[in-house]
């Protein structure tokens, strides 16, 4: 299984598989000579917050080891963002075009497009090999670390279920907060958080799919729907700020005052939706969810020792006959 966790497996040793895996592909990506540049960086991006996503998880087992871990991820990620964050504008823009291709003329979009490329292409042009080797260094350094993720049979934090319970309600029960701050400010700031409290969220639903795939599918798509959503309203409002610093560099008055205003327009969709998704997502009391999660991941170490010719009971029995 890629990213997620066996509960028939030790927890520090598919820790240990996930993380390598990542942690491999994100530094065989940045090495290769062939592709998309700009893309093997975004791969790489991507694979760091989810070792991030990973290690929250599981951050009460090894507390020390999340702290240093967490920081060298973050900011290796922050160092390969530049180019990265351009590009992303010009996609959500041509997403916006798309989005009102049938009420808006194409050429209100045109000359912030071809500005917006510049600046991605001008970040692009400079040269990255040494920022890049130094990810690849620090990658191979991360790899080598994660030979000091051993979880003692006698941890103080708790066996398996309980540290994957708790990291997942922690990250949920944050979740809600980020909601009701969204709710009240409805701010870029206050979004930006839903934004990544969901996909963390998200990551942690695809770990522990295993435990009940039926049941965790639907939540997974759930979150990704509300992060992919609040990504683009990110990237909208970034945008806003690019032309409101430089105004004459993005069109005339009278295109950027059409382009502004569908932007508001999306904007608000975008948020009026995530807000929707995420008050279903983030209904439950974390506690309740802990709980949950507990139950799950018990029944499925359960599972793997059971006699193979016994009747299985379903995800929903075994919580029934918990409750």
């Amino acid at each position: 299984m890629a990213y997620k966790l066996d509960p028939a497996a030790p927890l520090d040793a598919e820790f240990r598989r996930i993380a390598g895996e990542l942690l491999r592909k994100a530094e065989q990506g940045l090495g290769s000579d062939e592709g998309d540049r700009n893309e093997a960086i975004h791969d790489a991006r991507k694979r760091l917050k989810k070792l991030r996503g990973l290690l929250r998880l599981v951050r009460d087992a090894k507390p020390a080891f999340h702290a240093k871990e967490n920081a060298r991820y973050r900011d290796l990620a922050r160092s390969l963002s530049g180019a990265r964050d351009l590009g992303a504008l010009v996609e959500s823009l041509d997403k916006l075009e798309a989005h009102y291709a049938d009420e808006m003329a194409t050429d209100v979009f045109g000359q912030v497009r071809q500005k917006l490329v510049e600046r991605r292409d001008a970040a692009m042009a400079e040269d990255l090999g040494p920022a890049v080797e130094t990810v690849r260094r620090s990658l191979g350094g991360a790899r080598r670390e994660l030979d000091g993720f051993v979880i003692g049979r006698k941890n103080k934090a708790g066996d398996a279920a309980e540290l994957v319970a708790r990291g997942f309600a922690r990250t949920y029960g944050r979740g809600r907060e980020a909601l009701a701050a969204a709710r009240k400010a409805r701010d870029v700031d206050s979004f930006h958080e839903l934004r990544k409290r969901a996909k963390y969220h998200w990551m942690h639903l695809k770990l522990i799919a295993p435990l009940w795939p039926e049941a965790m599918a639907p939540l997974a798509a759930a979150g990704k729907e509300i992060a992919d959503g609040l990504g683009l309203d990110h990237d909208y409002a970034v945008m806003r700020q690019h032309i409101a610093a430089e105004p004459d560099a993005f069109g005339s008055p009278r295109e950027l005052a059409v382009l502004v205003a569908l932007i508001d327009r999306r904007q608000t969709e975008l948020r009026e939706t995530a807000l929707e998704t995420a008050r279903r997502l983030f209904a439950d009391d974390p506690a309740g969810v802990e709980t949950r999660v507990k139950r799950l991941y018990r029944a499925g170490e359960a599972r793997a020792s059971r006699n193979p010719a016994a009747p299985v009971a379903s995800p929903l029995e075994v919580l029934r006959r918990a409750g």
